[in-house]
């Protein structure tokens, strides 16, 4: 099944016609007089003597492989220059056979030292060994070098065409896969549109995969096979005439010609996706990855072939936000990605421009509820808007690369909140949020120290938070950030434990001081007994290590209670207050220092 559409045709030789010919016998002064000296040459010897003797001289007597056989007959046929009545037939034939030498893998050269042979031969049969020679043997001579040297021009222009074809298939052509690349993509489906009558659809997918370590270490022909055996197993489940191209190391682009209908988009879409996967599966099992596609189609959602694939890949990053296999473009897509786009802006703009704020949530102790510590939080007020929800925030920070970046404002910002407290008395620790990135930071231990050196607070009034997915098994870089900054007086606090696969590994090599239960568990503590064991094991396991633990999400008395019954150190939630401005937070504790009530002062 031929599903790849092919590269662009071209001829592989100039068109002979009366005309052309004529020029290009007047361009090598081949008239009427060399004419009739060439064919009284050919009563003199046999076309087949010469051939013989072209033969013997490239030795293709016995030609039988590779590109020799392809010599042979041109060889032959050559021999037949005595023979021709100078209309097109001949020079057509000799272009046809010399293209198919030249395919075969003959040198560029091959026509003109044949042609040589060939003159070298007409000669000797000409002059033998005769000191004396005749003008009209002279005369034949020069007609036949005259009439070798016009075919070997005509030649020469077959493989400079041929060459020229090359280069532009190279240019439109993927060397590994043998299918259309971008270049021609793009043409290809300009064509399809420009041809797409009324009543008619064309589909287009986009196919993007995101490969794990496992594929990204492989040497360059492993992943040369990869790709090519994914290739092959795409157009195995494609029609004949749709057309498979690709748009980069991971990515491909099928035009879906002659649609009855738009659900066939994302038939195929569904089809390409399971044949990668039952590929990965059988062929290449310890390679991991997501296979992901988006579908639009003509001309619903667009008429123009940059619309159309703006339409395909705004339905492909749908597909990969919302974790689903394949998604189609459609009116709501399209705007929630133009709100996302806007988002993401916003939000690069909002830390460049310092628009974000360090709330404040207060950690009590437990069972006094004395004021001792408050974790960091990051909240924007949007212009003219709510508050932006923070995992939003972070998702799109992380998406754009711009993590590492916000941890160090964040980090800055702490030490500048923990000096205006420590001004008005409230010596009390505050937690922030480390990512991935922060901890193969080589800098980062350093970064901290002068932080709190400039704003004269101590290192030890800061807990690190670090959550499990930021956390890699055996990272040595991590790991050594995390003994320097223990080392520097900082404290350390996994957050979110239980949530992850690795708990108990990280308890045992991690050089933490709390741990954080989240409040997905919390919770739900005195709603069901088995949520009640799970928190109150995790309790006594982290008192078996030595460390302190803080539960998140306590917004009511009940919760409290049993949590204080379990031993919990510290609890943080809306029964104690909600997040603040360092302002409202210093006087809520100021309120709280006076003896006013447990809520806050808002």
């Amino acid at each position: 099944m031929n599903t790849s559409a092919p590269l662009p045709v071209r001829s592989p030789y100039p068109l002979i016609d009366e005309d052309t010919l004529a020029r290009l016998l007047l361009r090598y002064r081949v008239g009427q007089s060399e004419q009739a000296a060439v064919r009284a040459f050919g009563r003199i010897i046999s076309s087949r003597d010469l051939a013989d003797a072209l033969l013997l001289r490239f030795d293709l007597a016995e030609a039988s492989v590779g590109v020799e056989p392809s010599l042979r007959a041109f060889c032959i046929e050559l021999a037949r220059i005595t023979e021709w009545d100078f209309t097109p037939a001949w020079p057509i034939r000799m272009v046809a056979l010399w293209s198919e030498c030249y395919l075969s893998g003959a040198v560029a050269e091959f026509p003109f030292v044949a042609i040589e042979a060939l003159l070298a031969s007409c000669q000797q049969n000409l002059f033998s060994d005769r000191a004396m020679v005749h003008r009209l043997e002279l005369d034949i001579l020069t007609a036949l070098v005259r009439l070798g040297w016009c075919l070997g021009g005509l030649l020469s222009e077959v493989s400079i065409d041929h060459e020229h074809a090359f280069r532009l298939d190279a240019e439109d052509g993927d060397a590994v896969l043998g299918i259309p690349n971008r270049r021609r993509f793009l043409t290809l489906l300009a064509e399809r549109l420009s041809g797409l009558a009324d009543q008619q659809i064309l589909g287009l997918l986009v196919l993007d995969i995101e490969w794990g370590r496992s594929v990204d270490v492989l040497a360059m022909d492993e992943r040369d096979h990869l790709r090519l055996a994914l290739s092959d197993a795409i157009r195995a489940v494609l029609r004949s005439n749709d057309v498979l191209c690709t748009l980069g190391e991971d990515q491909w682009a099928i035009i879906l010609p002659e649609l009855l209908h738009p659900a066939q988009v994302s038939l195929a879409g569904n089809k390409v996706i399971d044949a990668c996967e039952v590929l990965r599966g059988n062929n290449f099992p310890g390679q991991r990855g997501r296979f992901h596609a988006g579908g639009a189609w003509a001309p619903e959602h667009a008429d123009d072939p940059l619309g159309l694939i703006q339409a395909a890949r705004s339905a492909l990053a749908a597909a990969k936000t919302a974790g689903r296999a394949f998604d189609h473009f459609s009116s709501d897509l399209a705007a929630r990605g133009q709100s996302d786009a806007g988002f993401e802006s916003e939000v690069a703009r909002a830390l460049e421009s310092r628009q974000f704020q360090i709330f404040l949530q207060p950690q009590v102790e437990l069972p006094s509820r004395r004021l001792v510590g408050a974790e960091a939080l990051l909240r924007w007020h949007r212009e003219g808007q709510a508050i932006a929800s923070p995992p939003d925030i972070l998702a799109v920070l992380e998406r754009i690369g711009l993590m590492g970046e916000l941890s160090r404002w964040v980090i800055q910002q702490t030490a500048q909140v923990l000096a205006t407290l420590a001004h008005v008395g409230c010596e009390v620790a505050v937690s922030v949020n480390l990512v991935a990135d922060d901890l193969n930071d080589p800098e980062l231990p350093l970064f901290i120290g002068q932080t709190c050196e400039t704003w004269r607070v101590p290192t030890s009034r800061m807990c690190f938070e670090l959550t499990e997915g930021s956390l890699v098994p055996r990272d040595g870089m991590s790991k050594h950030n995390l003994e320097v900054l223990r080392v520097g007086g900082g404290r350390l606090a996994l957050d979110d434990f239980g949530t992850g696969y690795s708990s108990m590994d990280y308890l045992r090599r991690l050089p933490v001081d709390e741990l954080k239960l989240d409040k997905s568990f919390v919770e739900r503590i005195t709603l069901t007994d088995n949520d009640r064991a799970i928190v109150e094991l995790m309790v006594r396991i982290a008192h078996t290590f030595g460390l302190d633990v803080v539960a998140e999400g306590v917004e009511d008395v009940a919760t409290e209670t049993v949590l204080r019954e379990m031993g919990c150190d510290r609890a943080q939630g809306y029964l104690y207050a909600p997040a603040m401005s360092v302002e409202q937070f210093i006087k809520w504790w100021g309120a709280r220092r006076e003896g006013a009530l447990d809520t806050p002062v808002l």
